[in-house]
C-alpha cells in the first residue's frame, strides 16, 4: 500500500490534534487553577457514568429522497432539532421536533446568492440559523423558512473553522495561521465595526497547518480548547484566565516531542499508543466539562485505518468539586457534542449503534436502545443520544 493511502485517515486525525498545542509555563498558569491527573485508573462503564438516558430516533418522512446517514455532521438542540450534514456530497440542513419527528429540509449548496458553498458549523439563535462556510464569513438565514437574508464577513483568512457568538455583534473564531511561529488563534470580531480583538493564547509552530480551536458556552463566558493543549481556558469580558490543567501522568508528551515532523509524530505518539492527549473536542453542560482524550488506554483492535478503534474517552469534569468520571468513547474526534438544561447530546450514526450492540457498550440501557431502533423508518438513520452525568 502507498504511504499516501496508509496514513490518509492518521493524517486528518493528526491535522486536527496536532496542530494546536499550548505551553503552561509561557501562558502563566495560576497555582489556584486546579489540574486534574487523567489516567486507566479510573475508566468506567458508559452505564456507570450516567444517571438518565434517552434515544431519540431522527425519522424521516417515507418515499422521500432526504438522506439523513453521514461522517461528518453538526447538531444544535433549541426548541427544535437542527441537524446538518457537514459532507461535502450532501450539505442539506434538516429540523425535527424534540421527539424527532421530521419538520423540514433544506439544502442551498452552491456559490450563488443566498447560497452556501460548504458547512462547517451552524448557530441557531431565536428565528436566525448563521452558517458558517469556513472561509472567514456567517451567512444568515431566517426560520422556519431558511430565507436569506445577509452575509456577515468576519475575517480574510483562508481557513475559519469555528465561530462562537459572543454578544451582541461580536464573534469569537478560531483561525488558521500560516508559518511555524507561535501565533494567536482566537479573536474577538464586531461584525458592525470591524474591531478585531486577538486574545493572549498561543498556538505552536505547528499550527500553521489547521486550526482545531473549539468553544464551549458557559452561563458566564466561554471555555477555549484545542488538540494537545493541557489547559482549558475560560473567556469572558475580554479577559482569559485559566480554568484548569490536564495531567496525564506517564503518559504525558515530552517537550522534545513536539520538534518532530508529522510523520514521526504519528510512528512516536499515535501509532504506538503509548502516549495520552487532548485531542481538542470539548462541550460544557450545568457544571460538568466534557473532553475527548485518545489513549489513556490502548486499544486492543487498533486499525490504523479506522477511526472508530481509536482509543477515545470522553472524560468528565466536575470542576468545582474536583470529581471526574472516564468511559470509553463511542464516537471518534471528528464530530462534537451539543449541550442543554444539564443534558449532552450526540448522534449515533447506523455503524455507531450497531458497534454498541456488538459490545454491550449501554449495559443496562440497551434495551432502550433497541426499542429505538424499532423505531427508524430507515435501519441506516441516525439516533440521538441524550444523558446527563451523574456524580
Amino acid at each position: 500500500m502507498k504511504s499516501y493511502n496508509r496514513y490518509s485517515i492518521l493524517i486528518s486525525f493528526v491535522s486536527i490534534v496536532l496542530i494546536q498545542c499550548q505551553s503552561k509555563i509561557d501562558e502563566g498558569v495560576s497555582i489556584d487553577t486546579p489540574s486534574f491527573l487523567i489516567d486507566n485508573k479510573e475508566v468506567l462503564p458508559f452505564e456507570a457514568s450516567v444517571s438518565d438516558i434517552e434515544f431519540i430516533p431522527l425519522i424521516a418522512p417515507e418515499d422521500t429522497l432526504i438522506n439523513l446517514s453521514g461522517k461528518v455532521y453538526d447538531l444544535v438542540i433549541k426548541d427544535k432539532i437542527y441537524y446538518a450534514n457537514k459532507s461535502f456530497k450532501d450539505l442539506s440542513i434538516h429540523s425535527f421536533d424534540l421527539n424527532g419527528n421530521h419538520l423540514r429540509s433544506w439544502n442551498k449548496k452552491g456559490n450563488g446568492p443566498g447560497e452556501y458553498p460548504t458547512i462547517h458549523g451552524i448557530i441557531v439563535e431565536d428565528n436566525t440559523l448563521f452558517i458558517n462556510t469556513g472561509r472567514g464569513n456567517l451567512l444568515e438565514y431566517s426560520l422556519p423558512e431558511l430565507d436569506y437574508l445577509s452575509e456577515i464577513k468576519l475575517a480574510d483568512n483562508n481557513f475559519v473553522p469555528t465561530v462562537s457568538k459572543s454578544g451582541e455583534d461580536n464573534w469569537l473564531i478560531s483561525t488558521e495561521k500560516t508559518g511555524n511561529g507561535r501565533e494567536k488563534i482566537f479573536q474577538i470580531i464586531n461584525s458592525e465595526t470591524k474591531n478585531t480583538k486577538e486574545l493572549s493564547i498561543l498556538s505552536l509552530p505547528f499550527s500553521g497547518e489547521l486550526n482545531p480551536g473549539l468553544v464551549a458556552n458557559t452561563n458566564n463566558g466561554k471555555l477555549l480548547n484545542f488538540g494537545l493543549s493541557d489547559t482549558i481556558y475560560h473567556y469572558q469580558q475580554d479577559t482569559v484566565t485559566t480554568y484548569l490543567t490536564l495531567n496525564f501522568g506517564s503518559k504525558g508528551i515530552s517537550a522534545e516531542d513536539y520538534e518532530l515532523d508529522g510523520h514521526a509524530f504519528m510512528e512516536k505518539i499515535l501509532l504506538s499508543q503509548n502516549y495520552a492527549f487532548n485531542s481538542g473536542l470539548i462541550d460544557y453542560s450545568d457544571g460538568i466539562l466534557k473532553l475527548m482524550i485518545y489513549g489513556i488506554d490502548k486499544s486492543n483492535n487498533f486499525n490504523q485505518e479506522d477511526l472508530s478503534t481509536f482509543p477515545f474517552y470522553d472524560v468528565f469534569i466536575q470542576r468545582d468539586t474536583g470529581m471526574k468520571k472516564i468511559t470509553k468513547s463511542l464516537t471518534d474526534v471528528r464530530n462534537s457534542t451539543y449541550s442543554k438544561d444539564g443534558y449532552f447530546y450526540q448522534v449515533l450514526q447506523y455503524e455507531d449503534w450497531q458497534r454498541a450492540l456488538d459490545l454491550s457498550y449501554f449495559g443496562k440501557y440497551e434495551e432502550l436502545l433497541l426499542q429505538c431502533v424499532e423505531n427508524l423508518i430507515d435501519e441506516e438513520d441516525p439516533i440521538i443520544l441524550k444523558y446527563t452525568v451523574g456524580f
